[in-house]
């Protein structure tokens, strides 16, 4: 069921498993399926290594920025002193 797309909580009340650590034992998903899974739904999985290099410095500039405007605006309040 869960292969098929099932949610594990669905799964745990099908069974009558009052503990979601019972059910686990009985769904354990293969690394093919989960690797599948991703493939199909996640943004990022579709990328090639060089977007996803490109990407991954634009979002760790964006944070260098952000905490030191950040910083700015600390000092600026009195909260940090220069």
């Amino acid at each position: 069921m869960l292969e098929g797309g099932a949610d594990v909580r669905f799964i745990q009340q099908q069974l009558g498993h009052a503990e979601l650590s019972t059910t686990q034992i009985y769904t354990q998903v293969s690394i093919h399926m989960l690797k599948e899974v991703h493939t199909r739904t996640h943004p990022g999985a579709s990328l090639s290594r060089e977007a996803a290099a490109e990407l991954a410095a634009e979002l760790a500039d964006e944070a260098e920025e952000d905490d030191e405007g950040g910083l700015v605006e600390e000092r600026e309040e009195g909260k940090v002193q220069a």
